[in-house]
């Protein structure tokens, strides 16, 4: 709002006819209380002040008006260096809103209200950001200069620092703001193919609103929107707890994998107290012996940790518990980060596949309501991350081998043995304008990778079928699907990063029954029936259902319990070596 420039109140006439500037008695009412004599002096003094407050307001609107002039004429130019073109462009639209007027100086000096946003600038921490990263202290020095300045009416460089002073405030929130709701960084720094999905609020508008209103509440207004978010937050709080605590000790894990009882396991029931795991009186007992309740509290941090749950310290255990408090802090700011990158609308009905966790989960309204174990791609052949709608079931699929597993993997195969694709009961077609024929193994060479484009090869339903008995498809452009596999124990490994790229389901029957719920024509016998029928047979969904195929490494479950993970394809150490740098 532009500042007023104008007196608080304009004079009133009395029911007597007596001029008042506020309302109250009339100035010829107290007079006439008054000697008579006295009358004209204070009619002279009050005629001074009322002469001496049009002359202040005057020249506090002529200092507003030259500060407002220095802003446009500043916007006007290049922004200055650390300020995006997209935060000054955001920050021009601000003060149009405003008519130009300055937001954090009146006139002259920096008003209250620039105290408090400068303040405001100390929540980056709840988003595991650097307040320093948006000049904080900078401005807290900057705004003490102004304020201790000596002001004269005739100082007309004053102006423009005041100018530069606003701006300055404006492009530290703007920018701020921006971070925390989208993203310090495009996730396509870490992955081409990762596309950032929410769309940015208009932060131009939200300061603007926050201005008369609570500034210290409207990072939480732009912030993503998702309970996972806020849940992660109260996480780094809790940490930075431990942290000021002093942290937590490190373990011997090679005393400890024995299990036997020494004084190895007084530091362990340190660790898994300070992380949760066991209660105060267990923590903080001297105790050397590796008794029930250590076993108890290291399978429980194994199960957040994404170890076997054994309750032995084994080399894994042992590594994970002396990731430092300060590295865990990182993770769960890189996790935030993430979030930032998510559309707002996940979909009432969706599918979250979790890369590092190896787990699909089938959420309604936002409450998980089914999970099974995946295998994702290997390094090297990392799955993309990104979202797709549902819109089709296909059982006892063909599996069209890709390109790049044909000419990497089958062409060399069959050089080797000419009965591979008999063996794997696989068939090669030439697809031309009329259709496709059969064509026999011996007419290929398979050796000319360039040739073997004009060939498609695939595999014939059935219990060999790499797809196993049912695929789910959602069409995107790295050919990326859910699927059923012949490998049933791969799903018993730890770690599954095993596949080319795509994702394989340890049950797919019972997702297949969960995305065809409410089916009638689509009982779960008739889904068994079809999957093993080996006649490819497309189910069209009539409503599609979001996937969504997402990276994190540290996430708070529903009892509230903290998970770290594994950082399966290094995107982890990547960002963050980038938020160094």
């Amino acid at each position: 709002m532009r500042p007023n420039r104008f007196p608080t109140a304009w004079p009133q006439r009395t029911r007597s006819g007596e001029l008042t500037s506020d309302g109250g008695p009339g100035v010829g009412m107290v007079f006439a209380h008054l000697e008579p004599m006295r009358r004209p002096v204070l009619v002279a003094f009050a005629l001074a002040a009322i002469t001496v407050a049009g002359a202040t307001a005057c020249a506090q609107r002529k200092a507003t008006d030259a500060v407002a002039a220095a802003v446009k004429a500043a916007l006007a130019g290049r922004p200055p260096k650390g300020v995006t073109r997209e935060i000054w462009q955001t920050a021009a639209r601000f003060y149009t809103a405003r008519h130009g007027a300055p937001a954090w100086v009146d006139g002259r000096q920096p008003n209250k209200r620039s105290a408090a946003a400068i303040a405001s600038l100390d929540r980056a921490r709840l988003h595991a950001l650097d307040p320093a990263d948006y000049d904080a202290a900078a401005l807290v020095a900057e705004r003490a200069a102004l304020a201790d300045s000596k002001v004269t009416d005739e100082d007309t460089r004053r102006a423009p620092s005041l100018a530069g002073f606003d701006l300055h405030v404006t492009t530290a929130m703007l920018t701020l703001a921006r971070d925390v709701a989208v993203g310090r960084r495009s996730p396509a720094s870490l992955d081409s193919r990762w596309k950032a999905r929410r769309q940015p609020p208009d932060l131009a508008a939200g300061l603007a609103g926050a201005i008369d209103g609570n500034l210290d509440a409207w990072l939480d207004v732009v912030r993503p929107v998702h309970p996972e978010y806020g849940q992660l937050q109260q996480a780094l709080r809790n940490l930075a707890g431990v942290q000021q605590r002093g942290g937590w000790p490190r373990v011997d894990g090679r005393a400890l994998a024995s299990r036997r009882s020494s004084a190895a396991v007084i530091p362990l029931r340190q660790r898994l107290a300070a992380a949760g795991f066991l209660d105060e009186a267990s923590g903080g007992s001297k105790s050397a012996v590796y008794d029930e309740t250590v076993d108890a509290g290291v399978r429980a941090f194994q199960e957040h940790h994404g170890v076997k749950a054994t309750g032995t310290v084994d080399a894994a255990t042992a590594a994970a518990m002396n990731v430092s408090v300060d590295d865990r802090l990182a993770q769960i700011g890189l996790n935030l980060e993430r979030w930032r990158w998510m559309p707002d609308d996940l979909g009432a009905r969706h599918l979250l596949v979790n890369i590092p966790q190896f787990l699909v989960t089938a959420r309604e309204s936002g409450k998980p309501v089914l999970d099974i174990r995946v295998v994702v791609g290997k390094v090297g052949n990392n799955t993309p991350v990104f979202s797709g709608e549902m819109q089709t079931v296909v059982f006892s699929p063909y599996w069209n081998i890709p390109e790049n597993i044909l000419a990497g993997e089958t062409a060399p195969a069959v050089i080797k043995d000419r009965n591979f694709l008999a063996r794997n009961n696989m068939e090669v077609l030439r697809v031309n304008p009329r259709g496709a024929e059969r064509v026999s193994v011996d007419d290929i060479d398979w050796s000319d990778t360039e040739s073997l484009k004009q060939f498609s090869v695939r595999q014939r339903p059935g219990a060999q079928n790499a797809l196993g008995h049912v695929k789910f498809l959602f069409p995107n452009p790295y050919d990326v699907y859910l699927h059923d596999t012949p490998s049933d124990s791969l799903f018993s490994r730890q770690g599954r990063a095993l596949s080319h790229g795509c994702v394989r389901v340890e049950e797919p029957e019972t997702l297949a029954i969960y995305v065809l719920r409410g089916y009638d024509a689509w009982p779960a016998e008739r889904i068994l029936t079809a999957m093993h029928s080996g006649d490819e047979q497309h189910v069209k969904l009539k409503t599609s259902i979001p996937v969504h195929i997402v990276y994190f490494t540290a996430w708070v479950d529903d009892d509230g319990g903290m998970h770290f993970q594994n950082d399966v394809y290094g995107y982890d150490a990547r960002q963050k070596r980038q938020h160094h740098d």
